[in-house]
């Protein structure tokens, strides 16, 4: 493949009227096979265009690339570089180009070289034509320097680059504050000691404004920083000077018991009367007996603390501390919000057996309520019972003329006459006696237990 290229770059609009520089550049150029016929010489064809800029006339790696797909009539074609879409493995305006992206206008700087290479319609490696052309002085309208008489009013916003007015191209104080947009000026444009008291309006320093630990004592007027300043917890004991808090910067009923230390309060630090007693006799009582305690009690109502032992169904939560001790042993209650008490009334109590042997029918023994101990367990009932015995005697009775042989139970009859009156004996048991119960002498009393 060959070419004969021929190059025409054109810019638009005019310098005078200031017009945006295009970032397009126009490129002609007429093409030919390796036997010289013109490409498209009787039908226009659409071929492939690579377009390739390099900093070097030959080798090196290309600075942009970019395709087009453009219609060749009689050998001639016609295209705005800038125009085309990215070729993977180089820099280019898109995908699928190397990213970051780049346009051609960013590489017009230097000089710079146009390799071109067209398809030719074959499955072969196409091979870019040679030499390559130099962009020349017409190309680089995309960085044409604006004159430097210009009117007043001429030079725009958008003719100047980002950041290319520097401090040094500003006169003294050329910046006045109506040429600052709002926000403008931050902490890192502002040196350190540069803004005095003068230049802050009033109100206009806030808390987000000023840095952690920035404000020290020193800066603060004796007697200026209130209690309404002080952020909620902000001051610690590492804030307060030893000795420096009396009586009167404590409010009553401030102290809690957490903030005591250990052994602080003294017999001498607690007023007379300051002790309430009722509270006092409460813990007390709490402390020496614990909830699950069993007593027996001369009234007929239980004091504050207490309930009777005459099983009640009382809240496992309400009395969780009793709950914990004694659980559903004496009946589960409802089974799940709820327990039984004790039901002593009328029954005798009775030390668990624990293994000792002293209760033959510890293992039989049963619930007092349903979901209650049974066998060897403290909560667990026996009915009453007297122990198996017997008591035993002998009634000696004669026969007379021979006796009745009907009633003998020695196996002698009235046909032997040889038993004519002899004795003879018979075993009989003796009438009942006694009450409804085997029991000691004893005296009522109610049985309460602690919660």
């Amino acid at each position: 493949m060959k070419a004969l290229p021929a190059v025409l770059m054109l810019l638009a609009g005019s310098l005078a009227a200031l017009a945006e520089v295009p970032a397009l550049m126009s490129y002609q150029a007429r093409v030919s096979d390796a036997s010289g016929t013109l490409i498209g010489a009787t039908t226009p064809a659409n071929r492939t265009v690579t377009f390739k800029f390099y900093s070097a006339s030959t080798g090196g790696t290309p600075v942009y690339t970019e395709a087009q797909t453009v219609t060749i009539s009689g050998g001639e074609f016609s295209v705005l570089l800038g125009n085309g879409t990215g070729v993977s493995g180089f820099k280019g305006p898109s995908a699928p180009a190397i990213t970051p992206y780049i346009t051609l206008q960013s590489v017009m700087n230097g000089n710079l070289y146009l390799g071109i290479t067209v398809d030719d319609g074959t499955a072969a490696a196409d091979v870019e034509i040679t030499p390559r052309q130099q962009i020349v002085s017409a190309a680089y309208a995309f960085r044409a320097k604006i004159a430097e008489g210009l009117p007043d009013g001429q030079l725009v916003t958008a003719m100047l680059a980002t950041s290319s007015v520097t401090a040094d191209k500003l006169g003294g104080n050329a910046v006045t504050t109506a040429k600052l947009a709002n926000d403008a000026v931050d902490q890192s444009k502002i040196l350190n000691g540069s803004v005095a008291t003068s230049k802050l309006a009033d109100g206009s320093v806030t808390n987000p404004k000023i840095a952690a630990n920035s404000v020290t004592s020193d800066k603060i007027t004796d007697g200026t920083l209130i209690g309404a300043d002080l952020a909620d917890g902000q001051i610690n004991s590492a804030k307060i000077t030893d000795g420096t808090v009396g009586s009167i910067d404590i409010m009553d009923g401030s102290v809690a018991n957490a903030d005591l230390g250990g052994g602080v309060v003294t017999t001498d630090k607690i007023n007379n009367g300051a002790v309430d007693y009722n509270k006092l006799a409460a813990a007390i009582q709490q402390a020496l007996t614990p909830p699950g305690t069993i007593v027996a009690y001369g009234g007929d109502n239980p004091p504050p603390g207490w309930f009777m032992c005459a099983g009640g169904i009382v809240s496992r939560s309400t009395y969780s501390s009793l709950y914990a001790v004694i659980g559903n042993r004496f009946g589960q209650g409802d089974g799940s919000t709820s327990f039984h008490l004790p039901d002593l009334r009328g029954r005798f109590l009775r030390g668990r057996d624990a293994g000792a042997g002293r209760d033959p029918d510890r293992n039989a023994r049963t619930t007092m309520n349903a979901g209650g101990a049974v066998g060897d367990l403290v909560g667990s009932v026996q009915g009453d019972e007297m122990r198996s015995h017997s008591h035993g005697y002998n009634d000696i009775y004669y026969s007379e003329n021979g006796g009745n042989g009907s009633i003998f139970t020695n196996g002698k009859g009235s046909g032997d006459s040889d038993n004519d009156n002899e004795p003879y004996e018979i075993s009989r048991t003796s009438n009942a006696t006694g009450g409804n119960e085997t029991r000691p002498q004893n005296a009522y009393v109610n049985y309460i237990i602690k919660f």
